[in-house]
């Protein structure tokens, strides 16, 4: 039998065995940070930043569901000024040539529709997916390409804008937390200075862990997936976002989240179409995250299916009836079996210590 203190230890646990290391973040961090840094020394007649975006941006990275992948850094790089480039040369003309200068590549430059997707031969652990865009002041505008006409154009987006909004939605659990962290940590922590340089996985938050959990679902029941149905990252964290009303525990968090994401989706339908908008976009017409629903109808189906699925698996009354045995193997068959067994493992030699 399990209490709901027993479940969410066991999803800590799962979210432990999950989370990107502090080293691994570091090292991400410095990678990008030099990239910044060498491009805008190559472009002197262009002003030039990179940012995170996505995952690593929010603190909800997840490793590779296997030990073997990479793990995606997304990154923005954004242009103060158009320069008077269009969409096809900034992303062609000018942002390929530095990325393929930049370090010798594993093979060639892969072209997605909003960016470049580069595997470097000495940046191990990671791959790059560099978004070109250009600043135009309360948003951004970033490359887009339809490949069916070949045919490039700006649309606008708000990476920095998103992840400020993301934080806000969690901000009073954020302060919490990091209040404990450092009375916790007092000895070391001795200024606000030292706060302030505090990185994001020192206190996480119940709704970036939830996420987390959420996301390795996917991955593990999607695992595999040839018809290109699977959930995107960016729709599960701007629903659980807004579904989040700062809990302080996963299996609450997880509640609130699977309980409503449907009613929200049917809620915040416009006539026949699925929308969940950028909550942080202001730049004209709306950002839909799920605009490919409309055009898939087999994808909104899948998300439907898996909320279904994650409900039962992660938040159903009868998990709290299971015996170890059926817990442990509800775990390998919704969150992997290598963390499956990483966690049952540890937890086994803790008793037996």
């Amino acid at each position: 039998m399990y209490t709901k203190e027993q479940l969410n230890d066991l999803y800590e646990r799962v979210v432990k065995d999950i989370d990107i290391s502090e080293a691994l973040f570091d090292a991400a961090e410095q990678e990008y940070m030099a990239l910044g840094l060498w491009i805008d020394r190559q472009t002197p007649t262009y002003k030039v930043s990179i940012y995170p975006q996505g995952s690593f941006a929010l603190g909800t990275v997840n490793k590779p569901v296997k030990g073997t992948d990479d793990y995606d850094l997304d990154l923005v790089c954004e242009f103060e000024e158009q320069y008077g480039l269009s969409a096809r040369v900034l992303k062609r003309s000018v942002v390929k040539p530095l990325l393929e200068r930049y370090r010798k590549t594993k093979g060639e430059i892969e072209e997605k529709r909003r960016c470049w997707h580069v595997e470097y031969v000495d940046v191990p652990k990671f791959h790059m997916d560099v978004i070109p865009a250009v600043y135009r002041g309360s948003y951004i505008d970033i490359t887009d390409h339809d490949e069916e006409i070949d045919y490039y154009e700006y649309i606008g987006s708000n990476p920095k804008g998103y992840v400020k909004w993301f934080q806000d939605r969690m901000a009073v659990r954020r302060r919490a937390l990091r209040d404990q962290y450092c009375q916790a940590h007092r000895d070391v922590i001795k200024s606000q200075a030292d706060i302030e340089t505090l990185k994001e996985y020192h206190y996480k938050t119940p709704l970036q862990k939830a996420i987390q959990i959420l996301k390795r679902h996917r991955d593990v029941m999607f695992d595999g997936d040839t018809n290109h149905v699977k959930p995107i990252s960016i729709i599960i964290t701007t629903i659980a976002a807004e579904l989040y009303n700062n809990e302080d525990n996963i299996v609450d968090t997880l509640v609130s989240i699977l309980t409503k994401a449907e009613g929200y989706i049917w809620a915040h339908k416009i006539g026949d179409e699925f929308h969940v908008d950028n909550p942080s976009y202001t730049g004209g017409d709306t950002e839909n995250f799920a605009d490919k629903w409309n055009e898939h109808p087999e994808r909104a189906a899948a998300f439907f299916r898996w909320l279904a699925k994650a409900r039962a698996d992660l938040i159903d009354t009868k998990l709290y009836g299971f015996a170890r045995v059926q817990m442990a193997d509800n775990i390998k068959k919704s969150l992997g079996e290598v963390t499956h067994n990483r966690v049952f493992a540890q937890m086994a030699e803790e008793e037996r210590q």
